[in-house]
């Protein structure tokens, strides 16, 4: 008697299509809801409890790459060690190399200080800044390593505060931030935006933008920091997950209104106010772009180390949530990256004191429905996104049937309505003979514990039936005007809606961040140098075989000052990184390496100047120049 995993592979080999899109959300969790909206648009076939013998299209996590078993193949929405990179500590890191290297073109991000560990530096540069301030001294954000959802935020205006007033802290890790206090208001209300970006692939890089996004508004009208208001959170955050609490939290169905506003709806506001939104949204993309340029060498070195070059494995994509601030003239602040944003379509409603209810937020399910649509189209490959469209419009074809003949209901006779209804179907004892073949199907399914979709088993089974689209969708579809002009016609024709995405790099920005690819040279450096053990980082062994190779011993670095170096830099980066302590030389670890030899070795007016001679000088010895992008 065979097993009934055996029996639900056998069973799906033989009711899956070929060209059936499959999605395994068994570790989807909170994005569960928004995907099988996504399932229901594109005809999809869903696996809930996952699909280990045969494997996915697609595979949704919720925050990590490892949440599920190795794939084998298809694609997977999250890069390994995103999370990390995304980190307040790692990305500040990243981004203040790159301000090293384009002083003029990375000043988009507050200065920011890791503590415990830079608290002298934190010190010093402060006492310097409120030195040349007179009027209004600076103010400073913490947040706590590994924090999220505003929890452990707190403002000062003196770094010795972060001693004296807050004890119980100091045992934890935090991140210190320059508080922006000249922030653009909408009716006197702070906000800030959530970018949905898509980073479809790093070989080939390619990356997208979402037209669309959220904006998070305080609930308490904003007044620059004092020592009476320092400590007034719904005034100085915007976080959604801690402004929810406040009493004076407003949910509104209108766009334009409401705590929390579609993104579009703030950009008529600015046009209105006499600015020019479309240079702001400009500027915003600039701020992806640079900040995708210098986040990507970290996360190739990543999935450099977690994938065996090769071998067969899966691909990757993210959907990233970069939140963004407008300061008085317009200009975006980058606050943070969110390596998982939230894709849930519910809002908090207080029902009664104490008492929460999940409602559908409509604002919500207005961008991150179509953000997932789009996503998953964006990475299918052509044949499978074809797929996927013929369904959208047979779905959408038979809608409009649906909508045209619901028109004429109210003006005819029960029996016309009978007619109405028929006439729109393939046939009454064929349509009949299907939906008890759905049902024999359906039920097989449940039984085997793979759950799929109505509309989906419909398709799978039989290419040329027309889909059956449940008349209370959970969704809705755009009908564009002019859709309905032929609801008896053989030819009809269902217009998609555009594509919420857009594409950044390569085009229209690949000139413009080009001369950002300094540091992947340098990544390429690194995992061209990692000995066997790769996962592990790069031994002492390797990095005195990259010196040797490299032949900086002519160029006046002798062996011992090699291991002191080493030894220096591996210690300096566990403190830093507690986390992933270990005997060998992380990524950053071996960019500060990188500066100090190239400072020794190739002296130049700027540090930008002395990388590229370093890396230019270290490509030639190690035959590296052939891939140079």
């Amino acid at each position: 008697m065979s097993s009934p995993r055996r029996e639900r592979t056998r069973f799906m080999k033989r009711h899956v299509s070929k060209h059936a899109v499959t999605i395994d959300t068994s570790k989807a969790k909170s994005n569960a809801d928004v995907v099988r909206l996504c399932v229901k648009e594109l005809g999809l076939v869903e696996f809930p409890l996952g699909r280990k013998e045969l494997g996915c299209d697609i595979y949704w996590n919720e925050f990590h790459y490892n949440d599920n078993h190795a794939p084998m193949g298809g694609r997977v929405n999250k890069f390994p060690g995103m999370v990390e990179v995304c980190s307040k500590m790692t990305l500040s890191r990243c981004l203040d190399i790159m301000r090293d290297l384009y002083p003029d073109d990375y000043d988009f991000y507050p200065r920011t200080w890791y503590l415990p560990a830079q608290y002298e530096d934190f010190c010093k540069e402060a006492e310097v800044k409120n030195a040349k301030k007179r009027k209004f001294k600076q103010t400073y954000i913490v947040k706590p390593y590994g924090g999220s959802s505003g929890e452990g935020i707190f403002l000062l205006k003196e770094p010795k505060d972060y001693i004296s007033s807050y004890p119980s802290k100091r045992g934890t890790c935090h991140v210190a931030q320059e508080y922006v206090s000249n922030v653009y208001l909408i009716d006197d209300f702070k906000f800030d935006f959530r970018i949905y970006v898509v980073l479809k692939s790093l070989e080939p890089l390619e990356f997208h933008i979402c037209k669309e996004g959220l904006a998070r508004f305080s609930t308490v009208p904003y007044k620059r920091p004092t020592k009476k208001n320092i400590h007034e959170s719904f005034m100085h955050l915007t976080n959604y997950s801690l402004n929810k609490r406040s009493k004076d939290f407003c949910h509104s169905e209108e766009e334009d209104e409401g705590s929390k506003r579609t993104l579009s709806s703030v950009m008529r506001r600015i046009d209105m106010d006499g600015q020019d939104s479309r240079e702001v949204w400009e500027n915003i993309e600039l701020v992806v772009c640079k900040t995708i340029m210098a986040i990507v060498p970290e996360v190739k070195v990543v999935v450099h180390k977690t994938i065996t070059p090769g071998k067969t494995g899966p691909s990757f994509f993210q959907i990233l949530g970069f939140d963004i601030l407008l300061m008085d003239d317009l200009k975006p602040i980058l606050l943070e990256v969110n390596s998982s944003p939230s894709l849930s379509m519910d809002s908090e409603v207080e029902v009664s004191p104490g008492v929460p209810k999940y409602v559908r937020s409509p604002k919500d399910e207005e961008v991150k429905f179509p953000l997932v649509r789009d996503t998953i189209l964006l990475v299918l490959s052509p044949n499978k996104r074809k797929h996927c469209e013929k369904k959208r419009r047979k779905r959408l074809i038979h809608l409009k049937r649906l909508m045209s003949c619901n028109e004429s209901v109210l003006s005819r006779t029960s029996s016309d309505v009978t007619t109405c209804v028929q006439m729109y179907e393939d046939g009454g004892e064929e349509n009949v003979e299907e939906e008890e073949e759905d049902e024999e199907v359906n039920q097989q399914m449940s039984e085997l514990h793979v759950h799929m979709d109505l509309d989906s088993a419909t398709n799978e089974m039989e290419e040329e039936k027309f889909e059956t689209v449940p008349p209370d969708s959970d969704h809705k579809l755009q009908i564009q005007e002019g859709d309905l002009h032929n609801p008896d016609g053989d030819h009809e024709e269902a217009h998609l809606e555009e594509s919420c995405l857009k594409q950044l790099y390569p085009d229209p920005y690949q000139e413009e961040c080009d001369q950002f690819h300094i540091l992947g040279r340098v990544a390429k450096l690194y995992m061209n140098s990692l000995g066997v053990r790769k996962s592990a980082g790069m031994s002492s062994s390797s990095f005195r075989t990259f010196i040797r190779k490299c032949e900086f011993g002519k160029k006046g670095l002798t062996s011992a000052s090699v291991d002191i170096m080493y030894l220096d830099l591996q210690r300096r980066w566990d403190n830093m990184n507690p986390d992933l302590s270990g005997l060998t030389l992380s990524f950053q670890a071996f960019l500060d390496a990188c500066f100090e030899i190239s400072k020794i070795c190739f002296p130049a007016a700027t540090k930008l100047e002395m990388l590229e001679n370093f890396v230019g000088h270290c490509e030639s010895h190690l035959c590296l120049r052939e891939n140079e992008d």
